[in-house]
């Protein structure tokens, strides 16, 4: 299985890259965008509605004025053209999804629908993850999915493991067995449940080349799974800022000059917080911590000075965690958007 066979649904292969190696917006990708449901042609469509979609797809890119959407007689459909065509005009108007993807996050996504969103950071993950194959490879595609896509988090003999948040509610439903499971669940009978499979260094490449988002990805320090996300994240930050950075799992914070942290999720900056502060937490919130990591700059230069007043860089603490329900939905615009560079970044 080839890595770009583990994500078959990325529309990696609708990219291309400029000389600088970042990824550019095509008109096969705007098009596979407008095939999208929420865009979709029904048999109610209105006359403007039709012309647009077929304008379109001849000219993806075209300039589209804000009477072309007003015209079109359902109200949520045009909800959906005034907010897809924002989303679209300002990814074009960067010259990179790179680019295009930090300002929505830095302007906070106003304005636009974020729909889109996790599919731009799928690509962007699948090009920094082009060319890693084998089971290391397959922990790292696999460790990617938690960047964009929900997760379960269950404690489970000493192990977290971790479950994709939508395969795991299709399977409460169906059974693992998709509409056959669901109508045999209705008529009242409990089919047999599917088993998901838990990766590790030695059967990765196999199983998430068969299993998919259907593989547990077990997330916890000393796991190889926890050392993938690591290798994802270095990758992430490179990418975007230059920098080289080392990230290690810990099992607690040891650090008379803590200096600064990011929480990788709104929850795990909540705790981060709050014990920064000197506070303590309950067990219960304590065991929230699904991934305790620490960063450190390998080049101390590209730290904010007044965190290094010896020279040397402080380490940085981050943290994943999840909520009360054992939901992990992680933020990867946290680690670009707090992380402590210096100002030539």
């Amino acid at each position: 299985m080839t890595a770009a066979g583990w994500w078959p649904d990325s529309a990696f292969g609708r990219v291309r890259r400029n000389a600088a190696g970042r990824l550019v917006v095509t008109d096969a990708l705007l098009r596979d965008w407008l095939a999208r449901p929420e865009l979709a042609l029904v048999e109610d469509s209105c006359d403007a509605e039709r012309a647009l979609v077929s304008s379109l797809l001849g000219e993806p890119a075209r300039i589209v004025s804000h009477e072309e959407i007003a015209s079109i007689a359902d109200a949520d459909a045009r909800d959906n053209w005034f907010a897809f065509i924002a989303f679209r005009d300002r990814v074009l108007a960067r010259p990179d999804i790179e680019s295009a993807w930090l300002e929505l996050f830095l302007d906070g996504l106003s304005g636009i629908a974020p729909l889109f969103v996790p599919q731009l950071t799928q690509l962007i993950l699948h090009g920094l993850l082009e060319g890693c194959t084998g089971n290391d490879g397959a922990l790292m595609w696999r460790a990617a999915e938690l960047f964009f896509r929900s997760q379960r988090a269950t404690p489970h003999a000493g192990r977290i493991l971790m479950a994709d948040a939508e395969v795991l509610g299709d399977y409460a439903e169906t059974g693992g067995f998709g509409n056959i499971g669901r109508l045999i669940r209705q008529a009242g009978a409990i089919p047999r449940a599917a088993e998901l499979d838990v990766l590790d260094a030695g059967n990765a490449a196999e199983l998430y080349a068969r299993a998919g988002r259907r593989a547990v990805l077990p997330l916890n320090f000393g796991q190889p799974a926890l050392a993938a996300l690591c290798r994802v994240m270095e990758r992430w930050i490179a990418h975007f800022y230059g920098s080289a950075v080392r990230i290690t799992p810990q099992q607690d914070i040891r650090d008379e000059h803590w200096a600064w942290h990011i929480g990788l999720d709104r929850e795990s900056m909540e705790l981060l917080n709050t014990l920064y502060e000197g506070g303590e937490l309950a067990p219960d919130r304590l065991s929230r911590i699904v991934a305790l990591l620490r960063l450190d700059f390998l080049d101390a230069r590209d730290m904010r000075a007044e965190l290094r007043p010896d020279g040397a860089a402080r380490p940085v603490w981050l943290a994943l965690a999840m909520d009360e329900n054992g939901l992990v939905q992680m933020k990867p615009q946290n680690l670009l958007l707090n992380l402590p560079l210096t100002g030539t970044h």
